[in-house]
């Protein structure tokens, strides 16, 4: 293998035996330094001895083990009392707020299921039409040509439902909650 200075390893296969043979004999004297008593440092002018026995002493041992440490445990948070909403329609609690929407006329919350069945006994559905929500607090009548591919589909009315500009009191009250800022 030719070496062109681009990387690698270069020793490969040619490394000396003599180098691994020597490594021993300064093994051996890093064991029989550290197995020697200490002598402490000659004393020059106008400076102090280094004092190596302090680490002998104990003096920079741990003081504690891990099992001494006191576990972290996370700040309990405060607890969340949310208020009981109550559906304008059908008079049952809202559980999941997030699908809530507002009433068009007095803003009160209503389910999203009782606002889809108003709409449909409201409008005239043909075969292949249905309910369904479009976003932005609008629900639109969507005819589907063909049941089995419901990616082919119109919509044929556009309903709108809530406002973008009106915020309900009930969704001020359920955002004091949940957003800190």
């Amino acid at each position: 293998m030719k070496d062109n200075g681009k990387g690698g390893d270069s020793r490969r296969g040619r490394r000396k035996s003599s180098r691994r043979r020597n490594r021993e004999p300064a093994q051996q004297a890093q064991q029989q330094s550290r197995a020697a008593p200490r002598a402490e440092a000659p004393k020059s002018k106008g400076r102090k001895p280094v004092n190596f026995s302090l680490a002998g002493d104990g003096k920079f041992a741990r003081k504690r083990s891990q099992a001494d440490r006191p576990k972290w445990a996370p700040p309990q948070p405060p607890e969340l009392v949310l208020p009981s909403i109550l559906c304008a329609w059908c008079s049952k609690p809202i559980k999941e707020f997030a699908t809530a929407l507002s009433h068009p006329a007095t803003g009160q919350p209503v389910h999203f299921d009782c606002a889809i069945s108003r709409l449909a006994e409201r409008e005239n559905l043909e075969k292949g039409d249905t309910i369904g929500y479009i976003g932005g607090g609008r629900f639109g009548v969507i005819h589907f040509s063909s049941p089995q591919n419901p990616k082919n589909f119109t919509i044929k009315k556009i309903l709108e439902w809530e406002s973008n500009e009106i915020r309900s009191d009930w969704r001020v009250a359920l955002c004091e909650h949940f957003s800190v800022t």
